[in-house]
This record gives structure tokens, C-alpha cells and sequence, in this order.
């Protein structure tokens, strides 16, 4: 019983945090919060009448996951490099710029070597 009141009350606040977010967009949030506070109680009454009980969301990832985030982060770290090379305004841009794309490429070969570990 108890989990089901916190969840009721979970939803309530998330509805009153979502009215006032809205309301803060278009320069009322007194309004907003309003306006979160009733579908919150409305909500709450719905989830009492009904007995709703709360279950656990289970998510999961391809393995390929963390080697697909590490080429993405290798790419935008050395197409930073070569950015910050494409302005020669002063030295320091050429010595970041090159350790940037280094950084980048090690990344790359991270990922690609762990891609390769899990399709074997």
C-alpha cells in the first residue's frame, strides 16, 4: 500500500512540476502551476479508483552500445580538432588542435577494436 501512495504522489508532483515548466514558457507561471496542481489531484483520484499499482520499466542495450557512443564521440572530437586547425589566428590553436585530433583517433580505435572483440 505504501508504494502505491508514493507513486500517486510521484504523479502529482510530476504534473504540478510540468504545469508550472509550461506555464514558466509562456511568461504565467502561477497559471501553469495551477493548472498542474488540478490534473495532479485529477490524476491522483483517477490511479485511486482504479488501483493502479506501480511495476518496474526494465531497458535494455545492444551490446554495440558503448562502441557506438565512443566512434560518435571520436568523430565530434576530431571534427573539433580539425576546426579549431582551420583558424590559424594564433600557435596554441595548432598544438590543441592536433592533441584534439589525436584524443579523437584514440577514441575511434577504441571503438573500432571493441567492435571487432564483440562480433568474434
Amino acid at each position: 500500500m505504501a508504494k502505491k501512495r508514493e507513486f500517486e504522489g510521484l504523479v502529482f508532483v510530476a504534473c504540478m512540476f510540468i504545469g508550472g515548466g509550461l506555464g514558466l514558457a509562456f511568461g504565467r507561471p502561477d497559471v501553469g502551476g495551477a493548472i498542474g496542481m488540478g490534473v495532479g489531484f485529477l490524476l491522483m483520484a483517477m490511479l485511486r479508483a482504479k488501483q493502479v499499482e506501480a511495476t518496474p520499466i526494465t531497458l535494455s542495450l545492444p551490446r554495440s552500445f558503448g562502441q557506438i557512443i565512443l566512434l560518435i564521440l571520436g568523430v565530434l572530437v576530431t571534427v573539433s580538432g580539425a576546426c579549431l586547425l582551420y583558424n590559424p589566428d594564433l600557435l596554441y590553436p595548432y598544438v590543441v588542435g592536433i592533441g584534439i585530433i589525436v584524443v579523437g583517433l584514440l577514441i575511434l580505435l577504441g571503438g573500432l577494436l571493441g567492435w571487432r572483440k564483440k562480433e568474434e
